[in-house]
């Protein structure tokens, strides 16, 4: 990036200074009333300085870009870093309450299969209670039978069908 702050600048200053030095003396404007300068700078020389004072600039937007690549690598790694940190804390939050959900429906589950175990239970407890008190029903019928049989049968003594015809 050239500066173009004018000619006051820090690098057409550097350039103007060199200039200076190398054609004061004599009588003029830098001269100092110290007589003239034994040599003069050459068109080489000015050229010279002007090159390198823009070679100092180069290197300086050389550095300066290089600085802000530096930096805007790493903004992005930055925001690429807080990206992938702020997916990863969604993720673990969508698989906590994933767990959370399978844990609850689980225990649903459970409760249903007890309660449906307790019913099942219950039926079978219900029909084989059933089926003890039909046959205990049963079994007093047989014995009031018996107990009826037995009482007409004292009551009415020996009985024979039919008794053997006595000859006579």
């Amino acid at each position: 990036m050239a500066d173009t702050a004018g000619f006051m600048s820090s690098d057409w200053l550097g350039a103007f200074l060199i200039i200076a030095i190398l054609f004061g003396g004599g009588n003029g404007l830098f001269g100092g009333g110290r007589g003239p300068a034994p040599n003069f700078a050459t068109v080489q020389d000015v050229n010279e300085a002007v090159n390198a004072s823009s070679l100092q600039q180069g290197i300086k937007d050389v550095l300066l870009s290089s600085a802000n690549n530096n930096y805007e690598t790493a903004r992005l790694i930055d925001n690429q870093t807080m990206f992938l940190s702020n997916q990863n804390n969604t993720n673990t939050i969508a698989a906590i309450n994933g767990f959370n959900d399978i844990k609850q429906t689980l225990g649903a589950i459970s409760a249903q299969m007890n309660e449906c175990c307790c019913s099942i239970k219950t039926l079978l407890i219900e029909q084989e209670l059933q089926k003890t008190r039909t046959e205990l029903q049963d079994a007093k019928t047989k014995n009031a039978i018996n107990e009826q049989s037995q009482y007409l049968l004292s009551v009415m003594g020996k009985w024979v069908a039919n008794p053997a015809a006595t000859a006579g």
